[in-house]
């Protein structure tokens, strides 16, 4: 009896590794299928969009672009000029737009903000890009607690704020998409900029963890972007070798990159996008080539 149960276990674990073995087939082949032939683009005409740090650089342009495209875009930002100029911008050309002035990174004023939209009758979210960020370039040493409180606050704390605050409506209304603008700073630390480094793991972290808590709720979608430098002025230009690959790209740019990961309802995205190949070949290297690798990348061209 005892062999007989044996031999049925050892079956049924070899019928399951099959069937396992051929569906991780088959998901690694419509994975290159769709870095062939992406998916289908879906519209965000009509589409309720909150765009955290709405005021400049990246999430400036995101608004302005969404309000091109029939989006009800919802402006936040802690600098009512900024954020004023860009709800204006939307509205000027045939826009609707929301400005609220928030800070993110207090949960009171986000609950608030959230209570005086339903109060002017804006309609419910169903795309929340969190886009708000700070970093400050120094030496761990030279920081002090208000650097990193303030990192965490505006970095991590307010995407907690904002997705508890409008992710119930999505589920309950059966449609939405949280967006967490993220960097390469998530992926790979940086020297001068471990406060932001660590607040950028932390948004992986949250994003992974997210996807994986409503997997069964495929209405719910949740897409992480990683840009590696947006010339925002929030960070100092890099010096890296290959500065065709490498270079600073443009908010306009990014937004435009952004915009297509939301119709595509891609997890994860890379801007630029053609470092994805080399993102991929690091991923599976030992530390210390990687460490051989970006250092390599990081040197200045030698001159002539």
């Amino acid at each position: 009896m005892n062999i007989l149960k044996t031999v049925t276990r050892t079956t049924n674990l070899i019928i399951e590794l099959t069937f396992l073995s051929f569906r991780v087939t088959l998901s690694v082949l419509a994975t290159g299928f769709r870095c062939v032939i992406p998916p289908f683009k879906k519209s965000l005409l009509g589409e309720t969009v909150l765009v955290t740090g709405a005021g400049h650089g990246i999430g400036r342009e995101l608004a302005i672009k969404l309000g091109e495209m029939g989006c009800i875009v919802v402006c936040w930002d802690i600098n009512k000029d900024h954020n004023l100029h860009t709800k204006n911008a939307i509205v000027d050309a045939g826009g609707e737009a929301y400005d609220f002035v928030v800070d993110v990174s207090n949960r009171i004023e986000v609950r608030e903000a959230a209570r005086l939209m339903r109060k002017y009758r804006v309609p419910d979210v169903t795309i929340l890009i969190n886009n708000a960020a700070v970093l400050m370039h120094k030496p761990f040493i030279d920081h002090d607690v208000d650097d990193v409180e303030r990192t965490f606050g505006v970095n991590v704390f307010s995407q907690f704020w904002t997705v508890e605050t409008f992710l119930p409506s999505m589920l309950q209304n059966k449609k939405g998409h949280v967006v967490a603008i993220c960097s390469l700073c998530g992926v790979y630390g940086v020297a001068q900029k471990v406060t932001y480094c660590a607040s950028k793991f932390a948004i992986r972290g949250l994003m992974n963890g997210l996807r994986e808590e409503y997997k069964s709720k495929p209405f719910v979608h949740f897409t992480t972007i990683y840009p590696f430098y947006v010339a925002t002025g929030l960070a100092q230009d890099p010096k890296y070798r290959f500065s065709w690959i490498f270079g600073a790209i443009s908010p306009e740019y990014a937004a435009g990159e952004i915009i297509k990961s939301v119709q595509r309802n891609y997890n994860d995205y890379i801007i630029p996008k053609w470092l994805y190949p080399l993102n991929s070949i690091l991923g599976i290297l030992p530390q210390s080539s990687v460490d051989l690798i970006l250092n390599f990348l990081s040197c200045k061209k030698s001159q002539k």
